[in-house]
């Protein structure tokens, strides 16, 4: 219900989904202010081969310029939000809209987010350099967001198609994943679980 009525604010009414993403981002960045300042620590521990870090505004062109080198079938099933650089530097800038990036060096090969709500949910996201596929960036997105998302505690949602295969098996070899049901346009509608330790 609360995922229906979020779409019909910001598609109909764009100055009241202002509004309410404003209000939530103060809210939550004030409930979670101590667990926020934990997340660097929580990303160096999740850096080896790659570097996670926390975009910060002065990276939204290099960021818009990492989206526009994408092929066109990237996203297919990736369509979270617009991609210009006023755009995201509007996303970098709310407190509650966690956008990470995963480096190789200083180039940008890797995004994810978490979608934060103050009724302590969040749907998460992430997308890979198509140059660097097949390297393990998406399983280590899906580990950092999990780790993230248990220090903040909160409950972490997101939608998936059933075609899309490649998330869907990095979302598994992570988390639990559990599907709360299916959607009208056929995808999932899935709740992301730390995985069980054998």
């Amino acid at each position: 219900m609360l995922y229906k009525i979020a779409h019909i604010l910001r598609d109909r009414f764009g100055f009241l989904w202002n509004l309410v993403e404003w209000m939530n981002a103060l809210v939550f960045a004030l409930t979670h202010k101590s667990a926020l300042k934990k997340i660097p620590a929580v990303l160096q521990e999740c850096s080896e081969t790659y570097t996670l870090r926390l975009a910060e505004s002065a990276d939204a062109p290099a960021l818009a310029k990492f989206f526009a080198e994408q092929p066109q079938e990237s996203f297919e099933f990736f369509k979270p939000h617009a991609f210009d650089e006023k755009s995201l530097l509007k996303i970098i800038r709310n407190k509650a809209f966690l956008t990470f990036l995963v480096l190789d060096k200083d180039a940008i090969v890797g995004y994810f987010f978490l979608r934060c709500f103050v009724n302590g949910k969040s749907f998460r996201g992430k997308i890979v350099d198509y140059r660097y596929r097949g390297k393990g960036i998406a399983k280590l997105e899906g580990e950092a967001m999990t780790r993230v998302s248990t220090t903040l505690g909160i409950r972490m949602f997101g939608t998936i198609s059933p075609d899309n295969y490649a998330s869907l098996a990095s979302s598994k070899a992570v988390n639990e994943v559990v599907i709360v049901k299916t959607l009208d346009n056929g995808y999932y509608y899935i709740e992301y679980l730390p995985k069980s330790p054998n």
